[in-house]
């Protein structure tokens, strides 16, 4: 599980409401997100460490600030497009976390505060503790992917956040093509370069050359000026890249990957 450790104030400001913290807030908590129109699970755990609050959520991946949505659509696979409101859920519950000094003041301002529908639970070994903790655990495992139309979303929740974060990209056009078996989108970079976004999740590694040449010969009959394809292979195990012809690029499905990927292509 991946940690986010809040940062504290070394001297912290008198605080009226706090009271000396009891032996049994050292244990830990559980937090719970309802989303819009959605079930509740756990996606966060709170702790007392010290005179700190620390939060700890699988959910909070991030790198070179592209967040990773898999871990979240694991848990509330119906609720991807509230993804944005989640972020700044989070952020509240991380200031909240920040403000604390114990575990019970953040269940306090949860319950204080029911608009971001956060709530607390305490992890005591019972069926409703495991099974939240469970989850988690779950979540933060990176070898399982969600099913394919899940996927398919993450993946165009991807390539929608690089369009917005790189200066090179951010005036490209973006088509979902939600409708086909394995495009996801079709980007047009300038006035006559065509990129195709192609999720091929049951493609092992022997067979990557293979479709390689055919994502190429077909790059090669597109009338749409230069087609380029990058085809993302979920269960390639590399660690950068492979660009296998001047038209055509295999990625992991890793954000760092796709990023480099589509800027080259952009470039090519």
């Amino acid at each position: 599980m991946t940690n986010m450790d809040t940062k504290k104030h070394e001297q912290r400001l008198p605080n009226s409401q706090a009271t000396r913290p009891s032996k049994s807030s050292h244990h830990l908590k559980l937090v719970q997100y309802r989303p819009p129109g959605g079930e509740p699970h756990a996606c966060a755990a709170i702790w007392r460490n010290g005179e700190y609050v620390r939060l700890a959520s699988p959910l909070l991946r991030s790198r070179n600030g592209l967040r990773d949505p898999k871990a979240y659509v694991r848990l509330f696979p119906d609720s991807l497009a509230s993804l944005d409101t989640f972020e700044e859920t989070m952020s509240w519950l991380d200031a909240a976390c920040y403000a604390a000094t114990d575990p019970h003041e953040v269940e306090a301002a949860c319950q204080e505060h029911p608009e971001w529908q956060l709530s607390c639970i305490r992890y005591d070994g019972g069926d409703a503790a495991l099974l939240g903790l469970g989850e988690l655990i779950r979540a933060a495992e990176r070898g399982a992917l969600p099913p394919k139309p899940l996927v398919r979303d993450c993946l165009l929740e991807l390539v929608k956040q690089i369009l917005k974060h790189d200066t090179t990209l951010v005036d490209a056009k973006i088509d979902a093509t939600l409708d086909q078996e394995d495009d996801v989108a079709t980007l047009e970079i300038g006035l006559d370069r065509v990129v195709r976004v192609t999720l091929l999740p049951d493609v092992g590694p022997n067979d990557v050359d293979r479709q390689a040449m055919l994502a190429h010969h077909q790059m090669m009959l597109g009338r749409n000026g230069w087609e380029q394809c990058l085809l993302v292979i979920p269960s390639l195990e590399i660690h950068e890249p492979m660009f296998m012809t001047p038209r055509v690029v295999v990625a992991a499905m890793d954000s760092a990957q796709i990023w480099s990927s589509l800027v080259r292509m952009a470039q090519r």
